[in-house]
């Protein structure tokens, strides 16, 4: 007899489009992109109807891509993210989770937490000059890009 139930069947061939998407992804680890630019990595626990997520033993990840370098928080920790925070999320596989970082320097994170932030002020101050310009030409509401 077969231990998957026709529900489990169904559920697993259906192409969901709401956030019922992810619930084959629970008690898996994720790995979750943050509207803010950061990146999270641990435990899918629970979501619900909104997107909100509850990440367990989950660490911040920096990357600074330019310099080959990679951060990652000391102390793991359980997240709760508003839906309307997350960008992307996916699963990782634990046998090949390491691999991307084979050739990145780790860093200290409180390092590359300064880095971060020098280089997410410098965006907020570029975006605001160019707001500024747009506005003084008459342009209101141009989009910016952040980083």
């Amino acid at each position: 007899m077969s231990n998957t139930s026709e529900e489990d069947l169904y559920l697993q061939s259906y192409a969901f489009t709401t956030a019922a998407a992810i619930i084959g992804s629970v008690d898996r680890k994720v790995i979750v992109t943050l509207w803010d630019g950061r990146t999270l990595v641990g435990v899918l626990r629970t979501f619900d109807q909104f997107a909100n997520l509850v990440i367990h033993d989950g660490v911040e990840r920096i990357y600074l891509l330019d310099k080959k370098q990679y951060a990652e928080s000391s102390k793991p920790q359980t997240y709760l993210i508003r839906g309307e925070n997350v960008v992307m999320m996916g699963e990782l596989d634990i046998d090949k989770e390491d691999e991307p970082l084979e050739g990145l320097e780790r860093i200290e994170f409180k390092d590359a937490q300064k880095i971060w932030k020098s280089r997410c002020q410098e965006a907020i101050d570029k975006n605001t000059e160019e707001s500024t310009i747009f506005h003084d030409n008459g342009i209101f509401g141009a989009a910016c890009t952040l980083y």
